[in-house]
């Protein structure tokens, strides 16, 4: 898991994403599954009890704190779903 400060934290992890495509399917609000090399991560995206936005990642780099392409990938679309609930 890592705290999501800004998108250049992610910058490598975004190229990454943008290189590979990974399909990422929606579960619930905050809540992902991102094709990797061995099969699908889960990807939660939320606030923390300190308000921080955070996103957490099953795969092997996440889970040593590294920001992920899974996670770069995940919260695209988190993002553009919070946007939507925002508008609505």
């Amino acid at each position: 898991m890592f705290i999501l400060k800004d998108k250049t934290q992610l910058k490598n992890a975004i190229a990454k994403a943008l290189k590979l495509r990974p399909r990422v399917e929606f579960d619930c609000f905050g809540r992902y599954r991102v094709s990797g090399s061995k099969g699908y991560y889960t990807v939660v995206c939320r606030k923390d009890e300190r308000g921080y936005k955070t996103v957490a990642c099953t795969c092997k780099g996440a889970e040593k704190g590294l920001p992920c392409y899974h996670a770069a990938a995940a919260l695209s679309l988190h993002i553009g779903l919070a946007r939507r609930q925002q508008t609505a």
